[in-house]
């Protein structure tokens, strides 16, 4: 019944890749060196001092765990393993979809014999893909770059790969928010207010909840406090909150894609 109407268009896919693959580049770039340098120049005696400095401060509360993974996960994977790929994903969600209808591409596009529903699943995979390939080249540079840099010291690979997947499942359903404000608007400041407002919100109240004890109420109005990397360290279960992020990007895309194919399109 469904032959020769794919549900993944092999050109728009390509022609997807090839247009955001200078920015995908440097965001995997970016935050790959960022990665490294944060594993290079890790002490022990260097975390240490620093607790010592902030020990009364505001910021006593964010380092918590002075092991290496602990340093990692309450730096790098709080901010700039978040914060660069989110980047990212507002840009490219807008761009996939309500970008194209805003400047008119997107007629233009749909006037050749593809179905709507092919189109949109084909945007969707590219960011899926994209994400995923992002975070597993963090990955294998972080990887190396413990190996080259911190060979005296003793990291649980497993733990160190938990936290990765964390951080993609919290990406993809993350995209899934921005992705389906791109298929719903047909102007480009709508979706950016939304795709772009929203995840930032879930950012910030994340690091408020982990900045002070008094602030740690902002945890349960984002879904970033899902991505619980003390629990992974703690060597706690973390399967329900990976589901959890897990189902929210399917249904986030899920809708989107439903959303698109139904709406009424500018011509």
């Amino acid at each position: 019944a469904g032959r020769g109407r794919p549900l993944i268009n092999r050109t728009i896919f390509r022609h997807t890749l090839k247009s955001n693959l200078k920015l995908w580049i440097l965001f995997a770039a970016v935050t790959s060196l960022i990665m490294a340098i944060f594993v290079a120049v890790f002490k022990p005696s260097t975390i240490s001092g620093v607790m010592d400095l902030i020990k009364d401060s505001a910021l006593a509360g964010i380092v918590i765990n002075t092991t290496f993974l602990g340093m990692l996960s309450s730096t790098f994977y709080t901010m700039h393993g978040v914060l660069l790929p989110l980047v990212y994903i507002i840009f490219t969600a807008n761009g996939l979809i309500a970008a194209q209808v805003d400047r008119g591409s997107m007629a233009y596009v749909l006037s050749a014999p593809v179905r709507r529903s092919t189109l949109v699943l084909t945007q969707g995979l590219y960011l899926i893909v994209a994400l995923a390939g992002m975070c597993t080249v963090i990955t294998l540079v972080g990887l190396a770059a413990i190996r080259l840099f911190q060979s005296d010291i003793e990291v649980d690979v497993a733990d160190f790969l938990l936290v990765n997947l964390g951080l993609f499942l919290l990406l993809f359903a993350t995209s899934g928010i921005s992705f389906l404000f791109s298929c719903v608007f047909n102007l480009s400041r709508h979706s950016v207010a939304l795709g772009a407002g929203i995840p930032i919100a879930f950012f910030l109240f994340d690091l408020m909840s982990s900045v002070s004890e008094d602030l740690e109420f902002f945890k349960y109005f984002t879904i970033n406090t899902l991505f619980d990397r003390d629990a992974i360290l703690a060597g706690e279960s973390v399967l329900l909150p990976f589901a959890v992020l897990a189902v929210i990007g399917v249904v986030l895309y899920g809708i989107g894609v439903r959303v698109f194919t139904k709406k009424d399109l500018p011509l």
